[in-house]
């Protein structure tokens, strides 16, 4: 690990003493996907005081996730993830421009925000969603006002149950196998020596967890993500199609 893997690493386990030591629910910041396997490298190695953990984004298919060490069967009671949702919508729709996911990310860097601090972006045409910890959506609700050429309010909100069902897309792909490699080059429509530098590089997880072996043999449930091109769910596995080759339903998550 590096300096700063292993600055994390430590954070995590002082997390876990500090909830297990006190009684008290204990938060970290929003993890990415590398940063998630740290976590789970921690706990392969028993490093964590003998107390549940799980994590959370906003809803269950963000990306960024906080770790909260504590559960009520530790505790006997339950305390909420510090985790608001944030929209984000223009003044004036009529003379606005929409501005992508990357423009909304350089405007709160902008603000002096550390990109720890708020999780997943949602751009929905002209709005967007954002999560973000508790003060740091205090913070924008006062200060976030404007994006590239847009003058913008930001209200307490909830990613609206359209845009998380217009995000997926079902589709049926075709197979030799149910590995990493194979699946993700149908859902991308790469070839399959393409996908070997994303796993090389670090930049496929399966169920939130880094995975680096190409012939990973996925399971109907698994979420995969694939840094560049986004994330989908195998949803089921179906029969052989009269070439042998085996049907996949996946779900897509776009936007």
């Amino acid at each position: 690990m590096n300096d700063d893997e292993q600055l994390l690493f430590k954070r995590l386990i002082e997390l876990s003493n500090r909830a297990y030591k006190n009684n008290i629910y204990t938060f970290s910041d929003f993890l990415s996907l590398s940063q998630q396997d740290i976590l789970y490298q921690a706990a392969r190695n028993k490093a964590f005081a003998p107390i549940s953990y799980d994590l959370f984004g906003g809803y269950e298919n963000c990306e960024r996730k906080m770790v909260r060490f504590g559960s009520e069967s530790d505790f006997g009671y339950d305390v909420e993830f510090p985790i608001k949702c944030i929209k984000v919508e223009p003044l004036a729709k009529k003379f606005a421009k929409e501005y992508t996911h990357r423009d909304y990310l350089g405007s709160l860097m902008s603000l002096g925000i550390d990109r720890k601090k708020f999780g997943d972006i949602f751009v929905d045409g002209m709005d967007a969603y954002i999560y973000a910890d508790e003060s740091t959506a205090d913070y924008l609700l006062e200060n976030f006002v404007s994006v590239g050429r847009n003058s913008v309010k930001c209200s307490i909100s909830e990613l609206p149950e359209s845009y998380k069902r217009a995000a997926l897309k079902e589709m049926t792909i075709q197979v030799a196998s149910p590995r990493a490699d194979a699946v993700i080059a149908r859902v991308y429509n790469l070839s399959r020596k393409d996908t070997i530098p994303y796993f090389t590089e670090k930049k496929v997880s399966v169920n939130g967890r880094i995975v680096e072996n190409n012939d990973k043999v996925l399971a109907a449930g698994d979420t995969i993500s694939v840094r560049g091109f986004g994330k989908f769910t195998l949803v089921s596995e179906g029969g052989l199609s009269r070439k042998g080759k085996l049907n996949l339903v996946v779900e897509v998550f776009g936007g």
